[in-house]
């Protein structure tokens, strides 16, 4: 759960998002996010940033087009939706063939993504394509396996990097992104880090998204190296 304001904010396997009265229990507000009858299910704690509540979704195993949503965490009011599945003509839609595949493309946001509050950037991991078979979704299919960086107020994206182009492997990329300042070559930097189920372990620049540094962590042979 979160916790906000005498409010304990959560998320249910049929596709709400609620807010109970911490003291008493009581359902203060409850929102149908999607249709459980088509794959859609939330199974993660909604995350805080900036007074918004975010809330992902999964159902890529479903054929689900999944999303974040932001949320006034007093009333329930929907704030706004940001797919992670581009529709052609946005950006990032042309790494999906004209066939409709971008309507099922999975890129579930099923584990809680950080915030930055210095930066006021939210970092949400995106899990598999859906369909696994990658026959009918030739591309790179964003935002796919890939870490994408929103502003909480609006949803707008900031950024992203995909760890795994056109996902046949269920390589997903929901582990949680570490927020840090390290020094790397003797300056500080503001970085992101992901050990991501590709077997790689990944440092981001967190204000832009660029690759630092991208090691094996275990036995993989899917990549030679992370360029």
């Amino acid at each position: 759960v979160a916790l906000y304001n005498g409010k304990v904010l959560r998320t249910t396997i049929d596709a709400h998002v609620m807010a109970l009265d911490q003291k008493t229990g009581a359902v203060l507000w409850k929102q149908k996010v999607a249709e459980w009858k088509e794959g859609y299910s939330l199974t993660l704690a909604p995350l805080l940033a900036n007074g918004v509540l975010v809330t992902g979704c999964s159902g890529a195993e479903f054929g689900a087009r999944c999303f974040l949503d932001g949320w006034n965490p007093d009333t329930g009011e929907h704030l706004w939706r940001r797919y992670t599945i581009p529709a052609p003509g946005e950006k990032g839609g042309d790494t999906w063939p004209n066939n409709g595949a971008y309507l099922h493309g999975g890129a579930s946001t099923w584990i809680t993504g950080s915030y930055d509050p210095q930066l006021d950037l939210v970092y949400w991991g995106t899990g598999n394509a859906g369909p696994w078979n990658p026959a009918n979704r030739k591309g790179d299919n964003l935002y796919v396996a890939s870490v994408i960086a929103i502003k909480p107020k609006t949803g707008e994206m900031a950024w992203y990097y995909q760890f795994l182009p056109n996902d046949s492997f269920d390589f997903d990329a929901t582990a949680e992104n570490i927020v840090a300042d390290i020094q790397i070559d003797g300056k500080p930097r503001k970085v992101l880090i992901n050990v991501n189920k590709n077997g790689f372990v990944y440092v981001l620049d967190r204000t832009n998204g660029k690759p630092i540094a991208a090691h094996p962590f275990t036995n993989q042979n899917w990549a030679k190296y992370i360029d």
